[in-house]
Order: structure tokens, then C-alpha cells, then sequence
């Protein structure tokens, strides 16, 4: 009995350490349909997230060269919940892409952000426990996040209210017009 309630609590932060992120970006999805406030406002959200993902994968990218952090199962030779490769586990990819999508939602649809915020937090807490990925990864993965969010929402107000950001926005926009899947969704 209380190991299939073990084995069952193991499932479910397996799910949650793995899956789970696909919750935040559907919420993500949802956040910019629902939006509300026109196309130009959408496309301003939408590129908000393109830059925010580059800016924080790029930081990510820099920091796994200069601080190393062995992942637990291998610093405390345990076997984590799920296999994993032994690599660097600085920053975390999943608090990366959840922590980027939720900050940045944040500036925009701040229902959608603090629903998002749940699995964002469950998702570090199950990879933390499931021994792929230790707290500072996890804390790595949302501060870079949220650095790459507030450089992406201030770099998009400020271009876009230049002559050539204002160009971009409306050649965006035409873009979406012309395709027929985007036009019904924004």
C-alpha cells in the first residue's frame, strides 16, 4: 500500500518535472489570443516573447560556460526519478522557458501570469525533487527569465515608438491580416 502511493507521488513529479511545462505555454497561447486589445497590441506581446526567449536562452547560454553545477543524482550518486544525461545542470531549461513565458505575460495579461505562476513553481519544486536539477538551477532558470522579460518588454516599447519600430509593427500586422490561421486568432 504505501509504496503504490510512493510509486504513485513518483508519477506525478515525473509528469510535473517533464510535462508540465506544456500547460504554461498553451496558457501562453491563451494569453495572447485573449488578450483583447487589438492586433497591434498582440503583435506587440508576441514579439515581446520572440525577444524574451532570445535574450534569456542567450544568457543561459553564457552562464553553463562560466559556472558549472553538477546535477544532484551525480554530485550525491542517487538515482534520479527519471534518466537524465550527467551534464551541466546550470541554468535550468524548463525554469528558463517558464520563468521567460510567465515574466513576460506578466506585462501584458497579468491574470494569465499569476495563473501561469502555479506550474512554473511546481515544475522548479518536481525537478528539484527529482534530484535532475538543484535550486540554483532553478533560480538561474527564472532570473534569466525574468532579465530576458524586462529587457524584451523595455526594448519593445522603446523601438516601437520609433519611426522604424512603428514601420515593423505595421508590416507585422499586415502579416497577420494576410494569414488566414493568425487573422482568426488575433
Amino acid at each position: 500500500m504505501v509504496y503504490n502511493v510512493i510509486s504513485n507521488m513518483n508519477a506525478v513529479i515525473i509528469f510535473c518535472a517533464q510535462y508540465l511545462f506544456l500547460l504554461v505555454v498553451l496558457l501562453e497561447v491563451l494569453a495572447v489570443i485573449r488578450l483583447g486589445k487589438g492586433v497591434d497590441q498582440k503583435v506587440r506581446f508576441v514579439l515581446a516573447i520572440v525577444i524574451a526567449g532570445v535574450i534569456a536562452f542567450i544568457l543561459s547560454r553564457i552562464s553553463s560556460k562560466l559556472y558549472f553545477d553538477p546535477r544532484p543524482f551525480v554530485r550525491e550518486h542517487v538515482k534520479p526519478l527519471f534518466p537524465h544525461i550527467a551534464d551541466n545542470g546550470f541554468p535550468s531549461d524548463h525554469a528558463l522557458l517558464t520563468g521567460t513565458l510567465t515574466a513576460i505575460t506578466y506585462f501584458y495579461n497579468k491574470k494569465y501570469a499569476t495563473i501561469m505562476l502555479i506550474p512554473t513553481l511546481i515544475i522548479g519544486w518536481a525537478r528539484v525533487y527529482a534530484k535532475v536539477h538543484s535550486p540554483i538551477d532553478i533560480a538561474g532558470g527564472w532570473i534569466f527569465g525574468i532579465i530576458g522579460s524586462l529587457a524584451a518588454y523595455y526594448l519593445v516599447r522603446w523601438g516601437l515608438s520609433k519611426p522604424w519600430g512603428q514601420d515593423l509593427q505595421k508590416k507585422l500586422i499586415r502579416i497577420v491580416q494576410a494569414t488566414p490561421i493568425l487573422n482568426k486568432v488575433m
